[in-house]
């Protein structure tokens, strides 16, 4: 995802604009910098682990957008903090959002935004949502559904491949998903409700499941809705492959080999050492689908929109890396300019991102009662 954003701020920002490249392995960041042979790229160390090297590394940065794991978005917000810098990142797993939201009052204090699951699943997911209950008086249901297909030629194919990181599919799998039902949050079964759900063409008929997600953090408060859900689709190969390790106790948070590390842990450094997937030719296509029904003048209506994603020769997830890109861009233009923690929905100028977006060939189509929009 690093890559991915590092790309879009350097094809849309300006030449006096720097960008810092900054991670623990600081040869990687030199790496990811290199290619780009401008001096406006930059490599730093930093370690999201410690927040006395994250003011370091960030400096007098602007804005900030964390691209690491989600139990760190904590220490970097503490970090903009201090150094009084802009924040995004690209999501919480719920229970981090929650906390997240918490530091609203600080960032407000000191005059500064932090826009919070900002990438595609949060982040497209939930504006998409405000997009589609705009056109109701009330909302009473939001279900967000996911699905893609790969279309590639593989040189070399993986064990276990996929770009998203390890450690986070694992936690999707083995944390309890939250849902929001009849006005209540509550916790459920992972990989539990898996069922058929056709997309539109070409990603077709797919098998989505709950997984734990921000959406479910924000959507019910901010858009006011009785019932949300999040569902997300996995093949069947990939579903079983994970499901056994989950089965066999590799993803649980004990610490049977050790005081220190967890299981969970020790599976996914395992799984980092695996074979990468080589593609003979990179073409995929996702749909992110966000359904919101509701009343429009005392009649129940349905509203459809979804994100349309294809990739042809690039990776299909610039649906999570170039959100937070133009977001950034947004806050250095005054075009956000609300203080505080936020997520996308309460913040984001729809109608400018929907556009954005297009010009990055992820195309938004909104339905109603089957008419497309």
């Amino acid at each position: 995802m690093g890559k991915i954003i590092v790309k879009d701020l350097f094809e849309t920002t300006g030449k006096d604009d720097e960008i810092i490249v900054a991670g623990r392995n600081i040869n990687e960041a030199k790496r990811l910098a290199r290619p780009y042979k401008a001096k406006r790229v930059k490599a730093a160390y930093a370690d999201v682990g410690n927040i006395e090297s994250l003011t370091r590394a960030i400096g007098r940065a602007g804005i900030v957008i964390h691209a690491v794991h989600h139990e760190f978005n904590i220490n970097v917000m503490k970090a903009c903090l201090k150094t009084n810098s802009h924040y995004i990142d690209l999501g919480g797993l719920y229970h981090y959002t929650k906390e997240q939201l918490k530091l609203h009052k600080n960032f407000e204090r000191k005059g500064l935004t932090a826009v919070i699951g900002m990438g595609a699943a949060p982040g497209i997911t939930n504006v998409l949502a405000k997009h589609a209950s705009k056109d109701l008086d009330k909302v009473d249901s939001i279900d967000i559904r996911l699905g893609s297909k790969d279309f590639s030629t593989y040189k070399r194919e993986s064990p276990l491949s996929n770009t998203y990181s390890v450690q986070t599919l694992l936690e999707e799998f083995s944390w309890k998903p939250a849902v929001f039902i009849n006005g209540k949050a509550k916790f459920i079964e992972p990989m539990s409700g898996r069922e058929k759900y056709k997309f539109p063409n070409p990603v077709g008929l797919q098998k989505p499941q709950y997984t734990i997600h921000s959406e479910i953090a924000t959507l019910p408060y901010t858009l006011k809705a009785e019932n949300v859900t999040f569902k997300i689709a996995f093949d069947d190969d990939f579903f079983n492959k994970i499901k056994t390790l989950r089965d066999l106790g590799l993803t649980s948070n004990d610490k049977t080999m050790g005081k220190e590390t967890k299981d969970i842990e020790i599976t996914t450094e395992i799984l980092k050492r695996l074979p990468k997937a080589l593609p003979r030719i990179s073409r995929g296509y996702e749909i992110i689908r966000v359904i919101v029904r509701g009343k429009k003048d005392s009649k129940q209506t349905e509203i459809i929109a979804d994100a349309h994603v294809k990739a042809e020769n690039e990776l299909i997830d610039k649906d999570t890396g170039v959100p937070p890109s133009i977001t950034a861009k947004m806050i250095a233009d005054r075009k956000i300019t609300k203080r505080g923690v936020f997520p996308p929905e309460e913040i984001i100028p729809i109608e400018e991102f929907i556009g954005e977006l297009g010009k990055r060939n992820i195309y938004i189509r909104k339905y109603q009662k089957n008419k497309q929009r």
